[in-house]
């Protein structure tokens, strides 16, 4: 059975992956010369998306149906030779296996829920149909990135997210914060590219090869200083794009855009490109124990840092960027400890809370007529009651609540960061080991995260409504899509994760227990997991208390602690501070080379030769005149010298 469907399989992986780039192709060149049709660009930009998604549900069976008979079933689609230069030789090769599977599932999944979303959110908007070529040509990229079975044809996915979020980010560019956030995510993502392209230089350099199965079985041979080596420089490739200290100034920016971009960028697509290279390429990771000690070591503390900057955000938007970085650091922590599954399976539960609570912001933003303050909210769960019932979901679930998706996922990542991390037990700080610390401060970062999105809940939802104007439910176009991911939020918890699992193996450690089930057989996970219950219920319930039914309490000892408020609301100044250190004195550099070399050399020589042309020619044009005397004088003058100049 597995020959019979193996058959189409090609064309079905090339099918799914095209069909999001015809679609944007239409959209923008056939829908949006027609205002008439511009209705039609988001619902065909909607099913090309669900085409794929279908698609890539076939090829997920066929897969399990293979590892189900044992098979190595790595299904694969060759388009060719691509590169053929010397010994260079590098091809055009698509391939699914239980990692790309599951990533493709997720980015068509969630991409086609945000879609339908977006033809509500988006409906009065006059560039409709180039918004939904941009949205689809960044559905092709990613998945350009996840299906790639080289290196270099992952960097050109890679590449093709950047400049789409650009376009995205910057959609409404005649606002100039607009504009300056998009420039600023793409110039952000090229120094961390910078390391991307010399990891893959080292490795080439090293294999002669880019292919992911040619290099894992080179892996070995070389020697550990080179693996590290183009292990780091990968991993700045996957600080920039997943936002991690110190690159992560551009994402907060990222708000600028449209809320469903803002959805698709931060929750299953662009920001967790960083953590599926890191395991594509876990084989070179765990032959660079320092390397995974340091991506534990700055998730940790891009977790913690990001989720006390949320606690005093008041935008929603900006509370749920600072949570997606925080989030984001949990799983760079999970990858650290060598747990790459743990980390992708807290990506897809990631997805569908985080997607779920941005779609819910978006829903509020329209109904609150574009206020993005959550000081001038209030009240919404009586006039917005699907709105509130699907964020209060989502809240639960990214907070950690028992039987939630996000329980599940963070509870697995906790427990192997402190059980399974002796990959970084080389490294103590007096009796603990690194492993032990990094688990605590996750653990405290959890209870921030319970702390801040309870903040959220309530800001928002109860007390009396302190805004203006009438404040209504969102459409069914943008509700049903909301809905989907609440129940998915919730839903998909241990049986699902196992199922991942399953899929997934091959990208962590052999020695790890995965299952859930296996897991709560543990005396010790017992212990521990109830401790994470306990965070995220304390956390909640302290959101509840202090900013809910003490709000003069807490107002209180903010006047108290005003200069860390103050430090929190500004962001630790790492903007202010990145402007002094790097951005006006490289402007500085820039106006100085500019008057000096554009202007006083380039210029100088270009002017001054046209200058110099035109007074000699003034000067000149005094000898010509209508006298004979005068011209027989200049000729013979300048017969004079010719004869001079050639006899000497």
């Amino acid at each position: 059975m597995l020959e019979s469907l193996a058959m189409p399989v090609e064309k079905q992986i090339i099918a799914a992956l095209l069909l999001p780039l015809f679609s944007a192709v239409i959209s923008y060149f056939a829908f949006n010369s027609h205002k008439k049709l511009h209705v039609l660009s988001g619902w065909v930009a909607s099913a090309s998306v669900f085409g794929s998604f279908i698609l890539f549900l076939i090829l997920f069976y066929t897969l399990r149906l293979g590892l189900a008979q044992e098979v190595n079933a790595i299904l694969n689609s060759d388009l060719g030779s691509w590169i053929n230069v010397g010994l260079v030789q590098i091809d055009f090769m698509l391939r699914i296996d239980g990692l790309s599977a599951v990533m493709s599932l997720l980015v068509t999944g969630v991409g086609f829920l945000i879609h339908v979303y977006a033809n509500g959110y988006m409906a009065k908007d006059e560039n409709r149909p180039r918004f939904f070529a941009y949205l689809n040509l960044f559905i092709f990229a990613m998945l350009i990135l996840v299906l790639a079975d080289n290196l270099l044809l992952l960097f050109v996915g890679w590449e093709g997210v950047g400049l789409c979020s650009y376009l995205l980010i910057g959609f409404w560019h005649k606002d100039m914060n607009n504009a300056q956030a998009g420039q600023k995510a793409f110039v952000v993502n090229r120094i961390g590219d910078a390391g991307f392209i010399v990891g893959m230089i080292t490795l080439f350099l090293a294999t002669g090869t880019l292919s992911f199965s040619q290099l894992q079985s080179l892996a070995v041979s070389l020697s550990p200083e080179l693996v590290a080596l183009a292990a780091l420089c990968l991993f700045i490739g996957a600080i920039g794009k997943s936002a991690q200290l110190p690159l992560f100034v551009w994402l907060p920016d990222a708000m600028a855009g449209p809320t469903p971009v803002s959805a698709l960028i931060h929750a299953a697509t662009m920001v967790t490109a960083g953590i599926y290279l890191i395991c594509r390429l876990s084989f070179l990771y765990t032959l660079a124990p320092s390397v995974l000690a340091l991506i534990a070591i700055i998730g940790a503390l891009t977790a913690f840092f990001a989720a006390t900057i949320a606690l005093v955000q008041n935008d929603i938007k900006k509370v749920l960027a600072y949570s997606t970085i925080s989030q984001l650091g949990f799983m760079f922590m999970a990858l650290g400890a060598g747990a790459y599954s743990n980390a992708i399976y807290h990506v897809i539960t990631h997805a569908f809370f985080k997607a779920c609570l941005f779609m819910c912001a978006g829903s509020v933003i329209n109904a609150c007529h574009h206020e993005q303050d959550m000081r001038h909210y209030g009240g919404l769960w009586k006039k917005m009651p699907c709105t509130f019932a699907c964020y209060l979901v989502a809240v639960l679930a990214i907070a950690g609540v028992p039987w939630t998706s996000g329980f599940y996922s963070k509870d697995a990542l906790l427990w192997t960061v402190f059980s399974e991390g002796d990959i970084l037990s080389f490294l103590h700080l007096g009796d603990y080991s690194l492993a032990v610390l990094i688990y605590y401060l996750g653990l405290f970062t959890a209870l921030l995260t319970a702390i801040y999105m309870g903040r959220s809940l309530v800001m928002t939802f109860f007390g009396q409504y302190r805004g203006h104007g009438e404040v209504k439910e969102s459409s069914a176009v943008m509700v049903v899509p909301i809905a989907i991911l609440a129940s998915l939020s919730y839903f998909f918890a241990s049986r699902y994760g196992d199922i991942l699992m399953e899929l997934l193996y091959p990208w962590t450690r052999s020695d790890m227990q995965l299952s859930h089930h296996l897991l709560a057989e543990n005396p010790v996970f017992k212990e521990r997991e109830h401790l994470s219950m306990f965070v995220a219920l304390g956390g909640l319930a302290l959101a509840l208390t202090f900013f809910w039914y003490l709000p003069k309490v807490t107002q209180a000892v903010a006047k108290v602690f005003a200069w860390p408020h103050k430090l929190l609301s500004h962001k630790y100044y790492i903007d202010e501070i990145y402007n002094w250190v790097i951005v006006e004195p490289l402007r500085f550099v820039a106006g100085a080379l500019f008057k000096v070399i554009d202007r006083a050399l380039i210029e100088g020589l270009v002017n001054g030769s046209g200058a110099l042309v035109l007074v000699l020619s003034r000067r000149a044009r005094v000898l010509q005149s209508s006298m004979l005397s005068s011209n027989v004088l200049t000729m013979s003058t300048a017969l004079i010298l010719f004869l001079f100049w050639l006899l000497w």
